[in-house]
């Protein structure tokens, strides 16, 4: 009896113990597993990053046009506001000091408040168009593309196209187009040929696709006047180059600084600071 119940006691217990061997089996084909997985995981390289889309260098003036719009969709300011700190350098050696405020809104819109605002004068653009106020009283309307906020502000809220045609009707030569450097600056230049200071040209920061230099001429009676306007400061505002200052130069004389001060940007803006017929009743 006590032999028979031995025997019962084994065979009770080969099952459990045929189970007990397959669970250790298995169980340790999953951790071979998990371990080759793992082994093979930390030996196998990460896949090298997506190399970034660098645009092709622009080699004509739409070209640039273009890069200079599809650099800052999106990202470029709407509206600017500043105050304007002036320096006019008189022919004898003198400076004369004075202040405006200047409103911007882009596409082509831009007042200009000299003051003490108690004057009630100053310049609007607005349309293509430029109008003259003094102590409150429209004195003079012409009709005008202000070259500096297209190449400076409208080229990155209008399509490339109308910038281009704007150009155009400026006297800018879209045809002629080249590589130079400007204090140091890899710049593209539209308009002119190297060496010709007097043609009416662009000059484009290479690296941050932003104006540098303007040239204008034109025509004053019997004197043609070569104006020469630079961007001689940025600062990074919001994500963008935002100009601070500039200089202008007549037969290489500077005649004329603006420094700017309390520069906002994206400020909302009521289409009444802009219109003509209420120059003396608008309020930002």
């Amino acid at each position: 009896m006590t032999l028979r119940f031995v025997h019962r006691l084994a065979s009770a217990r080969t099952p459990a113990r045929r189970r007990a061997r397959r669970s250790a089996s298995l169980a340790g084909a999953l951790v071979a597993a998990t371990s080759i997985a793992c082994a093979r995981a930390a030996t196998t390289p990460a896949a090298p990053p997506a190399a970034a889309v660098v645009p092709p260098a622009p080699a004509s003036a739409a070209a640039l046009v273009t890069a200079m719009h599809d650099r800052y969709d999106g990202k470029w300011y709407r509206t600017l506001t500043f105050l304007q700190n002036n320096t006019l350098y008189r022919s004898n050696g003198g400076e004369d000091h004075s202040q405006w405020m200047e409103y911007m809104s882009l596409p082509g819109r831009l007042r200009i408040e000299y003051l003490p605002a108690t004057s009630r004068s100053g310049v609007l653009f607005e349309n293509g168009r430029v109008h003259a106020f003094d102590a409150g009283k429209r004195v003079q309307t012409q009709t005008r593309i202000h070259p500096l906020l297209l190449i400076g502000g409208d080229v990155y809220a209008i399509p490339p196209e109308v910038t281009l045609r704007r150009l155009d009707s400026l006297g800018v030569d879209l045809s002629k187009f080249r590589v130079d450097s400007l204090d140091g600056m890899r710049a593209y230049v539209v308009g002119a040929a190297a060496g010709d200071s007097t043609a009416p040209q662009i000059w484009v920061d290479a690296d941050r696709l932003v104006a540098l230099r303007v040239i204008e001429r034109e025509t004053r009676g019997t004197r043609t006047v070569v104006t020469d306007s630079r961007f001689t400061r940025y600062e990074q505002m919001d994500g963008v180059p935002v100009a601070t200052a500039m200089l202008f130069l007549r037969d290489g004389r500077p005649v004329f600084k603006e420094e700017y001060a309390d520069v906002r940007l994206n400020v909302a803006l009521p289409d009444s600071l802009f219109d003509p017929e209420r120059w003396t009743s608008a309020t930002p």
